[in-house]
């Protein structure tokens, strides 16, 4: 079964600045380490980011999306579902699933699809 396949919300396409912070690492230089990233589309629960740099599956990291329109940016926790290398290339597909955590801004967040 494809990604996409189990979508339970419809995806809007949206590229946007993503800060990724790597809380572990098979390398000790990279804990601590902040990630930028782009996203490919996004969802009230969930988004598809592309990263140079591998993401853990299943770990659950927090992500600052930063809007370029606007100044919003939006603090998330979220769980990767799945991360797949593209090609032979250092660059990957991660798909997240945005959970509810209690210092996050999920609220405001989904706010966004109410329209």
């Amino acid at each position: 079964m494809e990604n996409n396949e189990l979508r339970k919300e419809h995806r809007v396409p949206k590229q946007e600045s993503v800060y990724i912070e790597v809380l572990t690492s098979s390398s000790k230089n990279d804990k601590g380490l902040v990630v930028e990233c782009s996203t490919d589309d996004i969802s009230p629960s969930g988004i598809k980011v592309r990263s140079h740099y591998p993401i853990t599956e299943g770990a659950f990291l927090e992500l600052l999306i930063d809007f370029k329109q606007g100044s919003l940016k939006y603090l998330l926790t979220g769980e990767v579902k799945w991360c797949n290398q593209l090609n032979d290339e250092p660059t990957y597909n991660c798909g997240f699933e945005l959970v509810d955590a209690e210092h996050s801004d999920i609220k405001l967040w989904r706010e966004l699809f109410d329209n």
